[in-house]
């Protein structure tokens, strides 16, 4: 879903150079899963670089950044760090696209859904696709 977020997004032109980076906030087990899944993929004409961040404090350069539920409660200095970057927070926790992530997932009747905070997202100089918005809940 995360590629499918990052191919939704209209990002800067500042974001196309270099890699792809998506960062995932202390959960080795899913960067080494999405390093492989991804290890081939590419963003637009962008290769797929996924880094482990160890405190929100190395959030820097990233086009999405994944805070695991049991991290959550980084996403405050998260966002302090990234200010408007065009830097798409993704969490897993209960309310938290209503607490600045842009989006977040969350099971409903045992489907994985997704809610999307669009001014979170806007802010930050992203634009969401049409597609994106009508698949998910919109919280703001």
């Amino acid at each position: 879903m995360m590629l499918n977020f990052a191919r939704g997004i209209q990002w800067p032109e500042t974001k196309n150079n270099g890699n792809f980076v998506i960062g995932v906030l202390e959960y080795p087990p899913l960067a080494a899963e999405l390093g492989t899944a991804t290890a081939s993929a590419k963003i637009g004409n962008q290769k797929i670089e996924v880094k482990e961040i160890q405190r929100p404090e190395e959030v820097g350069g990233c086009h999405i950044l994944f805070i695991p539920a049991y991290k959550a409660r980084a996403l405050a200095a998260v966002l302090e760090k990234i200010g408007v970057q065009p830097t798409l927070i993704i969490t897993n926790k209960m309310d938290y696209a209503r607490k600045g992530s842009g989006v977040n997932f969350l099971l409903v009747e045992g489907k994985l859904k997704y809610e999307i905070n669009c001014g979170s997202i806007e802010r930050r100089g992203m634009k969401i696709s049409a597609n994106v918005k009508r698949m998910g809940i919109i919280v703001e």
